[in-house]
């Protein structure tokens, strides 16, 4: 079997879907080919290249980026000769530009096996023009591949806001069980000092992009009073994006700065998820639970999270230590962020949490990407 997959952004959670889905593959000796964009990689995207030319695969760089543009012309006519030449058994499309150019495609293509995976519709989280456009797109496309979404939220507004959708299995995002382990109070420490944190006091953290979706005002809001009372707080924010600017004035008015540490980029999170007693979201929408949930989780880490679209069902996971607030609920994180750092104060030795036990056995490689390649086999043998 030859799979092509196609993937718009190359960071992020999706290029983290990708590159996890492309390494499991090869894994099951099956052929791997990519187009993708250079226009907003991940550090990590040079390497997976090169693991699928090694592996006997072909690349193509569409040079091209998430937004409309008259780029795309090139690039679907780019991807249209790659088709042709690679000629694989089955096209996977990842995000929403990738989506549509194959999709795009299929009308001249030789019938073959097209799957989309969206990564969040842009209008679960958003309304107006633009949101509009995107749904009317989805809403057209819709019916020439199948669609893996990754949670209930997702694929409920596929089938309620998009309608004709050819709807395949939930396959939730997995996270590497067996890279991902808890620290030892020696293992926290040596990571502490490997990223140049406090070796002592509390430390919260999050990962994620600076924008809109993932709301990072709201943590910094909420950690505020918190700061003010515990000077042996720390905030450490893993994560860059056009928000900077304004969290960074929000710190300074504050008088918070010196208790936030912002990360730029790590090729290896292990280290990051070590050195924290916990772990904060606050994202508005979520295709499905995030890997960065999925990996502090695994980490054993207690947590707090909003619960936006996309993620409602987390709950039913029966977390032992999760907090859960409303999108943009300040008030709310902020309780939930007194509870955990009182529960990690009581228990200096370490919080036993069952996180890890229920995280391995819904969301290792294994239980997510084997069923997408039975998916594939089952629209190859039909």
């Amino acid at each position: 079997m030859k799979v092509l997959i196609v993937v718009e952004p190359g960071f992020a959670g999706v290029f983290r879907q990708v590159e996890g889905l492309v390494r499991y593959l090869h894994r099951q000796g099956v052929s791997v080919a990519m187009a993708y964009s250079d226009r907003r990689p991940s550090p990590g995207l040079p390497i997976l290249i090169k693991e699928i030319e090694q592996h006997g695969g072909e690349v193509l760089n569409l040079r091209t980026i998430n937004r409309p543009t008259l780029s795309d012309l090139r690039a679907t006519w780019m991807l249209s000769r790659f088709i042709a030449k690679v000629r694989p058994d089955v096209i996977h499309a990842h995000s929403s530009k990738a989506g549509a150019l194959v999709r795009i495609l299929t009308k001249s293509m030789p019938k073959r096996p097209v799957f989309y995976t969206p990564n969040a519709y842009y209008g679960m989280g958003r309304t107006g023009l633009l949101a509009g456009f995107f749904d009317l797109l989805e809403r057209c496309l819709a019916p020439r591949a199948i669609t893996i979404n990754i949670s209930e939220d997702e694929a409920r507004f596929a089938r309620e806001v998009l309608g004709s959708i050819r709807r395949g299995p939930i396959i939730p995002n997995p996270v590497l069980v067996e890279h991902f382990l808890p620290a030892s109070p020696a293992e926290k420490r040596a990571a502490r000092q490997a990223l140049g944190l406090p070796e002592k006091g509390i430390i919260i953290g999050t990962s994620g992009r600076l924008v809109f979706q993932k709301d990072p005002m709201t943590a910094i809001k909420a950690l505020e009073p918190l700061f003010h009372q515990m000077p042996d707080l720390c905030f450490v924010d893993l994560g860059e994006g056009n928000l900077v600017k304004e969290l960074e004035g929000e710190a300074l008015s504050e008088g918070v700065t010196s208790q936030i540490v912002r990360l730029h980029y790590l090729e290896e999170t292990l280290p990051f998820y070590q050195a924290l007693d916990g772990f904060l979201l606050t994202s508005r929408y979520e295709a499905g639970i995030p890997f960065v949930f999925l990996e502090a989780a695994v980490c054993g880490l207690p947590l707090v999270t909003t619960l936006p679209p996309g993620m409602t069902a987390l709950p039913r996971l029966g977390l032992s230590h999760c907090w859960t607030a409303d999108v943009g609920e300040v008030e709310e994180l902020t309780k939930g962020l007194t509870a955990l750092i009182a529960e990690v104060r009581a228990h200096p030795e370490g919080i036993a949490t069952n996180h890890r036990h229920l995280i391995e056995k819904q969301f290792s490689h294994e239980a997510c990407y084997a069923p997408v390649l039975a998916e594939y086999r089952k629209a190859l043998a039909g």
